[in-house]
Parts: structure tokens; C-alpha cells; sequence
């Protein structure tokens, strides 16, 4: 249970929400909506104990298990921990069954007293491992890790040499297997696929804890959540019911204040012009016009409050120079990580202002074939080359150019040379004009991403490699980008779990991993789209 009232929630020097309360009991399925950047990571964050509020009053009961919107784990003591073992800590049992067979092993060498210590060690330890659940528990955590879309090879692998996606699923996993009383998930969606999604929804439903979800997966918000408490204007509202009945309800309490603070403005006109008029006339009249200058100022204080429509985010991709006709080429790349090959021998041949689309179920090497592309990561095996003129783009979906320690307005000017006040437009069409001096470490997801695809636009590529692009967008700011995507003359290669933007992008070729089969794209394959 959570129970919150009056909170205020800042960063640095900007109040984000004022005089929010909510009361999260168990069964509660409440979606938490809001534009980018309105405060809804930060309030999960407050709400979770990571951070603390300016104000008001915030009270936990029974235990919480939070999904942060960062896929980036907490320093680990052990970097050889493998991802069962990460998933098991969330129970304690990971290390007690390591702890476990150590102390067998050494049962096994030693005699008298010290195997009779042993003994007794084993004997406790045992039982506090059947207490937590113990070996059912193992399994009922592959069980959860299976369902999220974590291969059965891969939950012995080291967490720190798997993808951002791979940890994710790490993470979300884990959080499930928690058994909490109440779950704050944000974006629990990112990077899982469909049938990894149809499981979620399906065990959420069942789910008998208060749950808090922020999503912009408008099908979880319309079938898994009840009620919505919508982030507007620095304070909190709450609508029952779904995500499509909160669309439609918002726009008609808009309307009726709108309707409601027109009839008060003219009323209060009506006031004004009476007093005008009849102000300097009789001591009768004159009285008449005070009482109504009080009435006035009363009215004043009691007008309705409507909120304002927020700006519209504008993303343009300045027309780039040509590159020539073949502007990036592989050969025979291929890439391992320790025993785990992730592709061999694969091929990929960019035409000039072609759309690629880059294919495969989770784990196949997607992110890593991309990176390998835009020159952040070597290839193990093979070559790439960058054609006559090429100058590359690249967007990566865990925000890894954003840096904790730099301001917003330092990644626009590390990237450009552009006149400052021409970066500071240019971060006003991304909505970032009141960040530019605010740490960029501290951005919302949504807003690190916008942030991101300013630093692309600035860098005038004529070739974008592209991960993952709409993950933590708000709808408003996906169609923005895709609106810019559709007047993009210069090639794009993608990386892409987003169905509708993959089918208005107008693809056409796509490379299947992990096998690097490249196919020309038809609308068969958008059902691929999600699973992958």
C-alpha cells in the first residue's frame, strides 16, 4: 500500500508536481500518464524510496517491487553474476545455494570437528533455503525468466555481457519474481516481444497487489489498467477507468472548463463595465460599483484553472549532403562474446536512401550488428567500410552519449558548431529550451531520448542507424519523428519492436538475424515485427 498526500516533487530548482495525493491499496491497477519530461519517472522514483519528496506526506506499507525506467543495473559485487543468479537475488537465493555447495565441497575434504561444524553449517543453511522456497523457487524463477524471453542459455551468462534488451528482461524479471505487495513498473514493455507482452498483460490481470504502471504501450494501458492518474500542469488528476476513457474524458472536462471560465471571464466583464460606468457618479451608485469591485476580486480568485495545451515537439533532419551510391558495407562480420557467438559471416549492403530494417527474435544480435555499423563496437571477424562521403548518424537505445555530469546544452554543442543560439532553437523544437543548463544524467527517459535525436540532427548525417527510436516517446513526439523520417532523403538502417512505425516507414529491405539473410520487406513480415 501506498498512501501519499500533498507531495511535491522537484528537481534541482524546478517544482515538477505540487499537492499530488494518491492511495495505491491492493487490487488498484492505475496507469500514470503524462507528456515527457512531466515528472512521472521522478514521482515513481519518490514513491519507490529511491528519492525523497520536497513535501507533503508519504506513507509504505507490505513490500514494493520497482521496475526503473533504466535498463542499467546497480554496481555489482560479482561481475561474473549470471542472469539466473541476478534474477534469484530478488528471493536472497541465489547466494545461499553458492554458499550451499561450498560448504559441501569442503565437507567432503575435512574430518572430526571441523566436518562436524560443517555439518551444522550445512544443516542451517539448508533449511533457510527451503524456507525462501528453495529449489521450487529456482525453477519458478526460469519460469518467469522464460516467459519475459530470456533463452534458457542465456540465464547462465554473465548480466554485465548481455545487450541493454537482455537486462531489461533481467530486470523485469526479477521484479516479478519478487512476490511484492505492490509493483511500480515504468515502461515494462520496453524490449520484450509480443508473446513476451500477451504473458505480462495476462499475468498482471491475475496479479492481486496494487500495481502503478507508466507506459506508453497504449494496449497495456487499455487492457491491464483500471483507473488513470494523469500527470498535467504540476499536479496529479485521476479518471476510472481505461486509457481510451481517460483520452475522451480529459477532452471533455477541458471542454467544460473552458466552457465554465468563459461564462465567469464575461461575467467579470459584465462586472467591470458596471463599475466603469457607474463609479463617478451618485454616492448610491458609487457604493454599488465598490461592492462590485470586491465581487470582482473575489471571482478573480475562484476562476476556473485550464490548463494549457503543451507545445508540440518539431523534428526536422536538415537535407544532408549526398554520400555515394553504396554510403556503408559488411562483409563477413561476426561477433562473440566469450563462448556465446552472436552471428558469423554476415553481409549488409546500404544503397543510398534505402530503409533497412534489421530483424530478429531478442538475443539474435540486432544492437550489436548496428553498433558494429555506426563504428561503436569492432567486429570480431570481417569488415565494414563507409562509401565516398558517407557521414553516419547513430541512435542508441540506452541513451549510452548521455552523460551524467554535463548539461543538456554541452551534448548540443559537443556534437555542432553551430551558433549557440541556433542549438538553443534547435533544442526548443525538441522541447528542451528550459533544460539547457539542467544535467542531462537527470533527464526522463523520454526526454534523454529527444535529447539524443538532437544530437543526431545537429551531426547532418546522410546515413542514421537507428535502435529502437520510439522507446520512452510520448505519441505526440513518435509522430513528430516520423513525420521528419518521411522527408528524409538519406539512407536509414533500424532497429525496431514498434509495429505501426515500422509500417508507415515504408521499408525496404530487411536483414533476419542471426543468420543476416537479407530479404525485401512486405507486409507479411510487420506480424514479425513484434515478435522480434
Amino acid at each position: 500500500m501506498i498512501l501519499a498526500r500533498d507531495l511535491t516533487i522537484e528537481a534541482g530548482i524546478r517544482t515538477l508536481i505540487s499537492g499530488a495525493s494518491l492511495n495505491l491499496q491492493a487490487g488498484d491497477k492505475v496507469g500514470l500518464v503524462g507528456r515527457n519530461g512531466a515528472g512521472k519517472t521522478t514521482l515513481m522514483r519518490t514513491l519507490a524510496g529511491e528519492l525523497n519528496p520536497a513535501d507533503g506526506h508519504l506513507a509504505r506499507s507490505g513490500s514494493i517491487g520497482y521496475l526503473s525506467q533504466e535498463s542499467a543495473l546497480p554496481e555489482l559485487d560479482n561481475p561474473d553474476l549470471s542472469a539466473l543468479e541476478r534474477i534469484l537475488t530478488a528471493r536472497d537465493i541465489g547466494g545461499l545455494e553458492v554458499e550451499i555447495e561450498e560448504v559441501r565441497r569442503k565437507m567432503a575434504v575435512e574430518d572430526g570437528q571441523a566436518r562436524d561444524r560443517l555439518i551444522r553449517r550445512y544443516d542451517r543453511l539448508q533449511v533457510e533455503f527451503e524456507t525462501r522456497g528453495g529449489y521450487a523457487a529456482i525453477a519458478e524463477a526460469k519460469k518467469f525468466a522464460a516467459s519475459v524471453g530470456i533463452e534458457t542459455a542465456d540465464l547462465d551468462q554473465p548480466v554485465v555481457t548481455m545487450s541493454g534488451g537482455q537486462r531489461r528482461r533481467v530486470e523485469l524479471a526479477r521484479v516479478l519474481f519478487q512476490e511484492t505487495d505492490t509493483l511500480l513498473l515504468d515502461e515494462p514493455t520496453n524490449h520484450i516481444d509480443l508473446d513476451a507482452k500477451a504473458w505480462l498483460m495476462d499475468w498482471l490481470a491475475g496479479y492481486p497487489g496494487g500495481l502503478l504502471v507508466v507506459s506508453h504501450d497504449m494496449q497495456l494501458l487499455d487492457e491491464s489498467i483500471t483507473s488513470v492518474l494523469a500527470v498535467d500542469d504540476g499536479s496529479l488528476e485521476p479518471y476510472r477507468g481505461n486509457y481510451s476513457y481517460y483520452l475522451a474524458e480529459r477532452d471533455r472536462r477541458r471542454e467544460q472548463r473552458i466552457r465554465e471560465r468563459k461564462h465567469q471571464d464575461e461575467k467579470i466583464a459584465r462586472l467591470e463595465e458596471g463599475i466603469r460606468r457607474f463609479k463617478g457618479t451618485t454616492e448610491k451608485m458609487a457604493k454599488r460599483a465598490r461592492s462590485w469591485e470586491t465581487r470582482v476580486e473575489r471571482m478573480r480568485g475562484e476562476l476556473t484553472e485550464v490548463s494549457k495545451l503543451g507545445k508540440s515537439i518539431t523534428v526536422r533532419f536538415p537535407m544532408p549532403e549526398a554520400s555515394g551510391r553504396i554510403p556503408l558495407e559488411a562483409k563477413g562480420v561476426g561477433k562473440a562474446f566469450g563462448d556465446n557467438v552472436v552471428f558469423l559471416d554476415v553481409d549488409v549492403f546500404a544503397e543510398r536512401g534505402e530503409r533497412i530494417l534489421i530483424m530478429g527474435l531478442n538475443g539474435a544480435g540486432k544492437t550489436t550488428l548496428l553498433r558494429i555499423l555506426a563504428g561503436v563496437d569492432q567486429a570480431d571477424l570481417g569488415d565494414v567500410t563507409s562509401g565516398h562521403n558517407a557521414r553516419l548518424g547513430y541512435y542508441a537505445q540506452e541513451h549510452e552519449q548521455i552523460k551524467r555530469g554535463q548539461t543538456v546544452f554541452e551534448h548540443v554543442k559537443a556534437v555542432s558548431n553551430e551558433p549557440d543560439q541556433t542549438l538553443r532553437s534547435v533544442l526548443g523544437h525538441f522541447l528542451l529550451a528550459d533544460k539547457v543548463d539542467q544535467d542531462a544524467g537527470t533527464l526522463s527517459g523520454g526526454e534523454k531520448t529527444k535529447l539524443a535525436l538532437c544530437q543526431v540532427v545537429l551531426g547532418g548525417p546522410n546515413v542514421m542507424l537507428l535502435d529502437e527510436p520510439t522507446n520512452n516517446l510520448d505519441p505526440q513526439a513518435q509522430g513528430a519523428l516520423l513525420e521528419a523520417l518521411h522527408h528524409y532523403p538519406g539512407t536509414i538502417i533500424l532497429v525496431s519492436h514498434d509495429t505501426d512505425f515500422v509500417a508507415q516507414l515504408e521499408i525496404d529491405r530487411a536483414i533476419l538475424m542471426p543468420e543476416g539473410t537479407t530479404a525485401y520487406f512486405n507486409k507479411a513480415m510487420l506480424d514479425l515485427v513484434a515478435l522480434a
